[in-house]
């Protein structure tokens, strides 16, 4: 097996594979083990990112806590523990233990403690580097998508466009069909500039506001930190008496090219041009001035990243809803969702779980909690997927 960049030593088979999960999920190569003492076999002479282990007694004293971090100094120490046993965990922190999750886990605040303790040290100082465009997703290790699925070579594609989009002094603009994932997508570059919990702004169409974004900026250049980026969702929607004021905007903050805190403004746009119609013409005076335009695919065009967005959106329905039961997919239930057209996208898809998780009265989702549905399409449904599919190489030939 190659060098694991987390070890994961818990005896709670869910807990095993929650965290197991999770971390593969990142992108990390994931080794488990049965107990501290093959850990230590597996962490002595490698250098390894993680290790998650559960608290016993023999833990007290912190002894074993401080051979840990002997024999691995680089190494994050995350411990799962009992409520009842914090007075007991604390002095652990002062031998060397990195943080602490307790029962019950919540899953959303694993993923996030988890991403901190895999990346500590490392996102900042590359996702702030100036003049750097080589895509993350090369780099081997240093960075992993916080908010985006990106298995497969389509979205791997949109996340190094994004990448490369961060040295425009404005943003970028984002094309996709109606139910992508235009925020997650906002979230990720903001994340890609060195912040990756808050400092998203969304504002819809009507909310543009030159006035309004002129006295936010400036407010973000007197704050220390990355500043926030604002995500303007339908803008080929803009209100005609706002659009002229918007452009003159951002022409001048083209021409000062702030570099310490770029504009960061994220534009969303669904429509065509035969939709648009006259709107193409404002969607083109734009591009015009914000150059960077990444097309967000269809789930169709990216089906290997449908389970892992499914399982992604069952830990955060059961975080959010910790009453749902449902917490694994059965593969047969990840076949069938495979299968599916999804003409509504990240957004169907997001509906369909809930829906699905909501009923479901067990701790696997099976398809049967997916309605009354073949495990094949039907024959209106794939023919809706050749349309689909050729209207889609269609549009990549122009």
């Amino acid at each position: 097996m190659s060098v694991p960049h987390a070890i994961v030593c818990l005896p709670d088979a869910r807990l095993r594979s929650l965290f197991s999960l999770i971390l593969t999920d990142s992108g990390a190569a994931v080794a488990v083990c049965p107990d501290l003492e093959s850990a230590q076999q597996m962490l002595s002479g490698r250098e390894c990112r993680l290790l998650v282990f559960a608290y016993d007694r023999s833990l007290e004293g912190g002894e074993t806590v401080r051979m840990l971090r002997l024999l691995a100094p680089d190494t994050e120490l995350l411990l799962i523990a009992q409520r009842e046993e914090v007075d007991a965990v604390l002095p652990l922190f002062r031998a060397g233990l990195s943080d602490v999750l307790l029962h019950p886990i919540n899953p959303k605040r694993a993923v996030s403690v988890l991403q901190q303790l895999m990346g500590r040290g490392r996102p900042t100082e590359l996702l702030r580097r100036s003049g750097d465009t080589a895509s993350p997703l090369r780099e081997s290790g240093s960075w992993h998508p916080w908010h985006l699925v990106g298995h497969g070579p389509a979205m791997r594609r949109v996340l190094d466009e994004l990448w490369r989009a961060r040295e425009d002094p404005i943003g970028v603009i984002l094309r996709g069909e109606i139910g992508v994932e235009f925020e997650l997508a906002a979230r990720e570059f903001q994340a890609m500039g060195g912040e990756q919990g808050s400092g998203l702004l969304v504002l819809t169409s009507h909310e543009v506001d030159t006035d309004m974004l002129a006295t936010q900026i400036s407010l973000d250049r007197l704050n220390e930190g990355v500043g926030r980026t604002y995500f303007i969702a339908d803008a080929d929607r803009i209100p005609t008496e706002q659009r002229a004021p918007l452009l003159d905007f951002l022409r001048g903050a083209r021409k000062r090219r702030e570099r310490d805190k770029p504009l960061r403004i994220v534009f969303a746009a669904t429509r065509n041009a035969e939709e648009a119609g006259d709107d193409e013409e404002f969607l083109e005076a734009l591009q015009f001035v914000v150059p960077s335009t990444v097309r967000l695919p269809p789930l169709r065009e990216r089906r290997e990243d449908i389970g892992g967005i499914a399982r992604r959106v069952l830990m955060d329905l059961t975080a959010i809803h910790p009453e749902y039961r449902p917490r694994q997919i059965h593969p047969s239930a990840l076949q069938w969702l495979g299968s599916r057209v999804w003409p509504g996208n990240h957004a169907e898809l997001v509906r369909t779980m809930r829906n699905a998780v909501r009923i479901c009265p067990g701790r696997e989702l099976t398809p049967g909690h997916f309605g009354q549905l073949s495990a094949e399409p039907d024959e209106e449904e794939a023919a809706a997927t050749r349309l689909l599919e050729a209207a889609s190489r269609a549009q990549r030939a122009l």
